[in-house]
Formats: C-alpha cells, structure tokens, sequence
C-alpha cells in the first residue's frame, strides 16, 4: 500500500469524514489518497488558518478529531493561528502537512538556513501550540507516528497533534502487515483516594455555604460529562455559573443560571458570584477573563474549590496570591465518580433567599433595556441577539466571532433549549466564525449554523465566503457591522484619550460594502438598517434554503454593555452604577466604590 493511501485510511478509522486541504507540491499525493478514498470527503478553504479553525468547528461538533492537511513552507506557517485555537481549548485534532523530500532536509546541509524549496522547520514552530509533532522521514514509521499522535490527542487534557511527512515518503510502498505500532503506555492509577479526600472537604464546605456558587467549565464538556454535571447542580439545587464554553449546557432561561461570569458578562452575574460565600469549580481553568485583575478581588468573601486536570493551572493561583481552600486534581469523569455514591446524603442549607436575590438581580439587570429597544438609526445588537434567539429553533448552532461581537453574543444571546454555542474561546481570533462554521455545518450533516460576526473580522477570511457557496451550506452569515473595530475603539476610549489609531476608516481601515462582495461571491446578501421590521428580516434569513449574509448596520459608537475596566473588581464595571444603587446590591464589603 502506498503511505498516503494507508494515512487516508487512518484518518477514516478515526470517525473522520472530512478533511479541509489546501494542496501544494509536497503534499499532493496525500491529497490524491484523501480524494479517491470512497468514505472520505476532502473540502477545499481558501487559507490554511481557516482551514485550521473549519477543523476547531469540526472537533466542537462531532465531539472527536478533525483533519487538516497542508503543504510545506508557507502552507504550516499559515496554518498556526488555526492550531492555536484548538491548543488553548484543549481539543484533539490531528494536523498533517507535506515536507521536502528527506534528500532536501536542511539536516543534509548543517548551517544552511532552507535546502528544500519552501522548507521550514515545521516541528520547532508547532510545538509550543501541540501535545505531539513528529517528521516521518521513513516510510517504516508511518503507522507508529500516527497511532501515537492519535492517542496523546485525546489522552489526558486533550489538544491537537501534528505529523510532518517527507515528500518522498508519501509516495513509497509499504507492507502493512510489517508496520511498527504504538502501544499506549499502562495508565497511571487514579488516585481515587485523595480526590475522595477532597470530596469529603467539598462536602464539609457545601454543607455551610449560604451563598454557594456551582461552576461548570469547559472540562465538562470536553469529558463529555455534562449529564453528571447536571446530576450533581440538580442535587445540590446550587445556583449556577457557567463560562462562555459551557453557556449552551443550560438554557438562558434556567431558574439557577445566573448568566454567566467575568469581565465581559451580565452585571446579575458578576454580583452572584462576587457576592457568593462558596464557590464550587468544576473543570474551570478561571482564567483572567472570568476573575478579573488582580486574581485576589475574585469571589474574595467565598471559601473556594477547584476540580482541574492539569496540575500547572491549580499551581497557578498560588502564584497570583488567590487562596484556593481545596484543590482538587482530577479529571471531571473522576471527581464526578466520586460524588456519585455521596449525592443522597448530600446535606445542604436553605438557600432560597440567596435564590430569590439572583433573581431580582436578573429583573434589576436585563440585558434589554427600554432605551436599546427604542434605538434610531442602527440596530442595537442586544435587540437584535434577543430577536434573533426567539426566532430561532432546537438544534441550531451559533458561533460568534471575536471582540465585541462575541462579547455582545455571549451577554445578550439567550440560549434555548438544544442549541449549541461556542467560538475558539481562548485564543480567539478575528475571522475565526466563518471556517468555524463551514466546520460545524458539515460535522453536523450540513445542519444550518448562524454565524455572528464583526466587519473587521469577516475581513479576516473574507475568501471562505467561496468555501461556503462551493459546499452549499446552510450558514446565516450576520455581520455585525459598526464600520471599525469597536472593542478596540473602547480600549482606547479607556486609556488612549479616545485616540482611534488604526481602529476607524477614518485612521487606515477600509470600509467595504459587505453584500456587494458577498453577491459577488454568490452568496444571497441583504440589509438591516434599524428596528423597522427587523423581525421579518431574521425570518426571511433563517427560512432561506442556502447561505445568506444579512449586514447588520450598528452605531459606530456601539460599546459593550457592560465592560469591566482593567482594575476594577468584576462586579462594578463600567458604566459605574449609582453608589447607592451598587451598594444596595453588594453583601460582602466592597473593595471600591469611587467613581474612578
């Protein structure tokens, strides 16, 4: 068997249906091997980024791998960002790329800086970003290397993997039979006897708590352990936070969903959490975005418990002086194991007034207020993320971009019963929606998806729109178009003096028309100017049979609504609220309460 026909077939023993390839010189045969092999579909980006984020709204999708294939050079160089996605979300993919033929190995000429024609060094660039990279310059070495990056893939905290295979390699012949294979080393034994320890601390804390807090982060979700997650919120009857990777776990609407954390989320959010006396982290890395800075304003009058797989993010708090009461290393599977046979005897206080006053925050605080409904002019983008959610169905699939747009998604999009949301969360960069969505529709057998994204970030894979017409999917492009970059703006606003370099067309942007381009392209394209109708205009979108893109006109001035200013505790940001109407809502004592 040729090797580029036997790495096709391993990629279909994967689960994998569908490989994004962008074809160059060294990595043609792959190609060919992907494209005659009858149960694999090879999808063509028009970026090796985008095709490594269509690989991101793959993985999300399908719940397993997807695969990116690339040549060398320029094609690996362009691919990173995509990588980086997956890499900080923690998700497993195998990414494959073509290189120089061993002969043409720089390894042949020490001091040279390239032998080959666009060789890189493919391996030293990917490693920081994967959990494995090898270089197969030896056709006896094809099965071992994949089965190995397979596996570290998915083993532990998952991420992706990267092979690097010789030109010349690819077109040998190999016998299967004789192939080396890859033994995955005898596990380590969960020590279940000190994750019960800790347990048995986490009780002792929840039997206490007054103002407890349940956190549900991305972990959960990678493990696949949502229905545990749920078994353990619904027995504990806790109130309950959810990060932006798990906001789809629990419908908006939830009594105990609190709506969300962190320096970008709902201010009845913020003051749950920040005025909680426990928090409970399960599978949540708390990263600065949820905490705020300096870590140690975060939940300062809660006793704390952290549950995470990784012991370099428990070591972390310790560092930043944020005391955690019980670290817990464990995979989420485990802890939840753990607390199983212990839920029946579970032993909790009253805590419906602390219930109570979530909920009053959420009547205090909604997201809508009478004045963004009665906007002019511009669509406001919280009207239009509530309109958009109520004409929506089950199943849907919502992926928002970066900056503000996601901001304003993840704050104001409330999410119904069986939808699915996300966005490359941590590395999150600007274009990432529109391959991230191409990946999603087709995981998902070409289900629709509403892609939510920023003008400048359409900008950035501008070219996927022909990805989209050339597979025909079913993906509701709005573009939130406030003609500039507006998280930046508001940056600047904060601390530049309103100096908008590089972040209007009036200081180096450019300012196309969006659905001109889009028909260009053969997209169906319309317009949103205002309020006026804009119920019909999501319908009409929705109701199409292919892809649409729908430009979304907001006001240049939009800002996210609200915004913690770096230094300020998350639960005062800005607009500052009236003194007296954020004391009254704050039961530990406040660090702040000036009004800069």
């Amino acid at each position: 068997m040729k090797v580029s026909d036997y790495v096709a077939e391993f990629i279909h023993s994967q689960g994998i249906r569908h490989v994004f390839c962008i074809t160059g010189g060294a990595v043609a045969h792959l190609i060919d091997s992907v494209a005659r092999h009858p149960q694999l579909e090879y999808v063509c980006p028009h970026h090796e980024s985008a095709a490594g984020m269509a690989v991101d709204g793959y993985a999300r999708v399908s719940g397993g791998m997807g695969v990116a294939m690339v040549t060398t050079g320029p094609g690996v160089t362009n691919l990173l960002t995509g990588i980086a996605c997956l890499y900080y979300d923690s998700l497993p993919s195998i990414f494959i790329a073509g290189q120089v033929s061993t002969f043409r190995l720089s390894r042949n000429a020490p001091g040279v800086r390239q032998l080959g024609f666009q060789e890189a060094p493919h391996l030293d660039l990917v490693r920081p970003i994967t959990k494995y990279a090898a270089l197969v310059d030896s056709p006896g070495r094809i099965r071992y290397e994949l089965e190995k990056a397979a596996w570290i893939a998915n083993e532990g905290r998952p991420g992706p993997v990267f092979i690097d295979i010789c030109d010349d390699v690819q077109r040998e012949d190999v016998d299967v039979s004789s192939l080396e294979g890859f033994t995955p080393p005898t596990p380590e034994p969960v020590d279940m006897a000190t994750i019960n320890a800790g347990v048995e601390r986490t009780l002792d804390l929840v039997s206490r708590a007054e103002q407890p807090i349940l956190v549900l982060g991305a972990a959960v979700k990678i493990a696949g352990a949502e229905s545990e997650a749920r078994e353990l919120a619904d027995r504990l009857g806790f109130p309950i936070a959810l990060t932006w990777a798990t906001m789809d776990m629990y419908p908006a609407a939830h009594p105990l969903n609190i709506g969300g954390f962190g320096v970008s989320s709902t201010r009845r959010g913020n003051f749950a959490i920040q005025n909680a006396d426990l928090v409970v982290s399960v599978g949540s890395r708390l990263d600065s975005h949820a905490t705020g800075t300096p870590l140690t304003t975060f939940a300062r009058g809660a006793r704390k418990v952290v549950v995470d797989i990784d012991p370099g993010e428990l070591g972390k708090f310790g560092r930043q002086d944020l005391s955690i009461d019980v670290l817990i290393r464990a995979d989420v599977r485990d802890f939840f194991r753990a607390m199983k046979p212990k839920l029946a005897g579970i032993r909790t206080r009253d805590i419906s007034a602390w219930v109570r006053r979530i909920a009053d925050w959420r009547d205090e605080f909604p997201t809508v207020t009478p004045e963004y409904r009665a906007q002019k002019g511009s669509v406001n983008p919280y009207v239009f993320l509530e309109a958009l959610s109520e004409e929506s169905r089950e199943g849907d699939i919502i992926i928002p971009d970066a900056g503000a747009n996601l901001t304003q998604s993840f704050q104001g999009y409330p999410v119904r019963q069986g939808q699915m949301m996300f966005s490359a969360f941590n590395n999150s960069p600007m274009g990432y929606s529109l391959p991230g969505a191409i990946g999603a529709s087709l995981a998902a057998n070409r289900q629709r998806v509403l892609c939510i994204i920023g003008d400048g970030g359409l900008q950035m894979n501008l070219q996927e729109l022909l990805t989209v017409v050339r597979q025909q999917l079913p993906i509701k492009i709005f573009v939130f178009n406030n003609h500039g970059y507006g998280i930046i703006q508001q940056t600047q606003e904060d601390w530049l003096d309103s100096r908008y370099f590089a972040s209007l067309p009036d200081t180096g942007l450019g300012d196309p028309d969006y659905t001109k381009i889009a028909r260009a392209m053969g997209l169906e394209a319309t317009n949103l100017r205002n309020h006026r109708g804009m119920r019909r205009k999501i319908r009409e979108v929705l109701a199409a049979d292919g892809p649409v893109l729908c430009n979304v006109e907001l006001s240049p001035s939009q800002r996210i609504v609200p915004m913690v200013k770096a230094g300020r505790p998350i639960e005062d940001p800005m607009p500052l609220l009236d003194r007296e109407v954020f004391l009254r809502n704050m039961i530990i004592e406040p660090l702040d309460i000036s009004r800069s």
